[in-house]
């Protein structure tokens, strides 16, 4: 009797010491490839690992856990600074690449947040002031900030934008849909974190609303949401402009949180319809959005983070009914032209990956293939507190075959922190790109790229409204074309260097063409390689 009142008391605690035991050998697991894929003939890019000296600080009963990052060129020197945000009561700040190490640069520049005391969520990069350097917006709990930038010295406003007393503003895309020349705004609207009713909530009319404004001429805006067809609430991360079916007018790609990936089309009198994509019969939770055609055909695809194989289904699928299909995976949206797409993940090898936010695309081998990098780990999981159960981040060099095989141990890129979005620049200005893993509640980590023998073309636009959307097309003397948005917006709640960098493996360019949104275009003919063309 005595043993078997033992065993009816240990029980329980047999029971929870075996799902602890499960959670953890699934999250092991969880760790490993997904897929076999080949990387012959594929460069592997090598890397040297260094943290950047900034503690990001969170504090997690008066904000969302999310981090603003973003390259700029603060004085046009040509060397790129890192912009990285901080938390509530923590000064953002700004590193310049100087003798082989990030050097804080911020107290030179009048970069402040004494203005507000809240966290700096998203961040993007323009001269909106037309004076020749590059501006910052930064959204904030408190709403929208403008940096205005003179050679190098910030001063802050905050612009009269008026949202939903529920909503923070996440993240600002940016475009000039009426060609005025002055920039127009898409704020994604996340609901206000003391309102939030839990992380899996799907529902319909529940969440933060999204704003699109039209500038006035004078960064006032007028709210043109409703006239513009685009009036919903729903929590959303970010948005994208670039062109998606080359009509010459900048459409909107949109991720939502618990919900949908939106493609909106542009019309061309400031209206946009919300046309229907892969995702549009599904329920997942599209965060981060990579640009690149990265199959080289001329049109624009784009790859999304989801929460992948790591959370139980049963956990994230929240309040979804049973006859709402609910999709966990990455998804790849190869652009098919005249706004359609086919959701490729499963093709190119990156569907059945883990816990994802950000993600960009970029060549780091130069090889002429865009390749992939997803920032992972979610702070608010209770497992990624254990350091051991953190997941690693992915670096996927692309194949010949247009799959992507994922190399992060052997590139030296690994990142067990809370990254929220990768961001890419070349800080070393040996033409190959550095990555770095923008972390929360600790420190950023920067991957150095040690080179190679592949040659490169950067191409640089004027850093103002009309470069947005624009196309850029580089033939090489091998018959190959390469071709590049230029984009703002492009991971999460970042803004990636705006130099365009193109692989040219043992090749030379010989024409470089743009065909910006305004209609304009400019071109440049001859033999360029390792070298900058500025238009």
């Amino acid at each position: 009797m005595k043993k078997l009142l033992k065993i009816i008391i240990l029980l329980p605690v047999l029971m929870v010491l075996m799902m602890v035991v499960t959670v953890v050998v699934m999250m092991k697991m969880d760790h490993n490839a997904k897929y076999e894929v080949s990387t012959e003939n594929t460069t592997i890019p090598q890397f040297t690992e260094m943290d950047i000296p900034f503690d990001h600080k969170l504090d997690h009963n008066k904000s969302l856990p999310f981090l603003g990052s973003a390259i700029i060129d603060i004085d046009n020197d040509g060397q790129e600074e890192l912009f990285l945000g901080g938390g509530p009561e923590q000064q953002d700040k700004l590193f310049s690449f100087k003798d082989g190490s990030f050097v804080d640069v911020t107290d030179s520049t009048g970069l402040t947040k004494k203005e507000t005391k809240d966290a700096t969520f998203g961040v993007s990069v323009v001269d909106a002031d037309r004076n020749g350097f590059a501006d910052l917006l930064i959204t904030r709990t408190t709403g929208v900030w403008l940096y205005s930038n003179d050679n190098g010295t910030f001063i802050a406003k905050k612009l009269p934008i008026t949202l939903s007393d529920n909503t923070t503003p996440l993240s600002v895309a940016i475009s000039d849909i009426n060609r005025d020349g002055h920039i127009d705004l898409f704020v994604a609207g996340y609901i206000h974190k003391e309102l939030a009713e839990g992380q899996s909530v799907f529902r319909e009319g529940y969440g933060g609303s999204s704003v699109m404004l039209l500038n006035n001429g004078d960064n006032t805006f007028t709210d043109i949401t409703e006239s513009a067809g685009m009036t919903y609430v729903h929590n959303t991360f970010m948005g994208i402009f670039t062109d998606i079916d080359n009509d010459g007018l900048e459409d909107l790609v949109v991720a939502h949180d618990t919900g949908h990936v939106k493609t909106w089309k542009n019309k061309g009198d400031n209206t946009f319809e919300d046309v229907k994509n892969p995702d549009s019969d599904r329920f997942g939770y599209p965060m981060g959005i990579a640009v690149s055609d990265y199959d080289n055909d001329g049109l624009t695809d784009f790859f999304f983070s989801n929460v992948g194989s790591t959370p139980p289904k049963m956990m994230v699928k929240g309040d979804l009914t049973d006859d709402q299909v609910f999709n966990e995976k990455w998804i790849l949206f190869k652009n098919q032209g005249d706004f359609k797409f086919e959701d490729v993940a499963a093709k190119a090898k990156v569907a059945d990956y883990e816990f994802s936010w950000g993600a960009i695309f970029e060549d780091f081998n130069l090889d002429g293939r865009d390749d992939l990098v997803v920032s992972e780990n979610y702070v608010g999981l209770p497992p990624f507190h254990l350091k051991f159960l953190r997941l690693p981040g992915r670096f996927l060099v692309q194949n010949e075959n247009g799959e992507f095989a994922e190399v992060g141990a052997q590139s030296n890129i690994i990142n067990k922190r809370f990254s929220i979005s990768p961001i890419t620049a070349d800080f070393n200005q040996d033409g190959y790109p550095d990555l770095v893993h923008v972390n929360l509640e600790g420190r950023s980590k920067a991957f150095i790229s040690k080179g190679g023998d592949a040659a490169y073309l950067k191409v640089q636009l004027p850093n103002t409204i009309e470069s947005i959307a624009a196309k850029i097309t580089v033939k090489l003397d091998n018959g190959k074309t390469l071709y590049r948005d230029y984009v703002s917006g492009e991971g999460l709640l970042s803004d990636q260097s705006h130099i365009q960098i193109f692989g040219l493996g043992n090749a030379k360019a010989t024409e470089v063409s743009v065909k910006y949104i305004n209609g304009k275009t400019d071109q440049r003919t001859g033999s360029f390689s390792n070298e900058t063309v500025t238009l």
